[in-house]
């Protein structure tokens, strides 16, 4: 993994953990893969890291002005859309609950 200038995704990312966690020692991205690459001194924790790795997850979502917190909230409505896509032959009621996850994630973005 050859590391390279920091990109906007890793400098969100930076930004982010600056906020939300801690200031990271070192930020980069991967050459290969466009990854970011950020190190902190000392190492993460067990709780840091699951921390990172949603805010990573913002960072890469290309949707500016959303917060962590709201991120938090429709993770959930994200991953059942995901579910929900590959059933082969969803329920009413299955669609009714991913029409209700399309609604907060909609009102998350154009801010409702």
């Amino acid at each position: 993994m050859a590391a390279t200038f920091p990109d906007e995704t890793a400098n969100r990312l930076a930004r982010l953990c600056a906020v939300s966690l801690r200031v990271p020692y070192g930020v980069a991205s991967d050459d290969l893969t466009g990854e970011p690459i950020l190190t902190f001194t000392p190492p993460l924790t067990a709780g840091e890291q699951v921390v990172f790795d949603r805010l990573t997850r913002l960072a890469k979502s290309l949707i500016e002005g959303i917060t962590p917190a709201e991120w938090e909230a429709i993770e959930p409505d994200i991953a059942g859309l995901a579910t929900y896509k590959g059933l082969a032959n969803p329920t009413l009621a299955q669609t009714v609950l991913a029409v209700k996850a399309q609604s907060r994630i909609l009102r998350a973005l154009i801010r409702n």
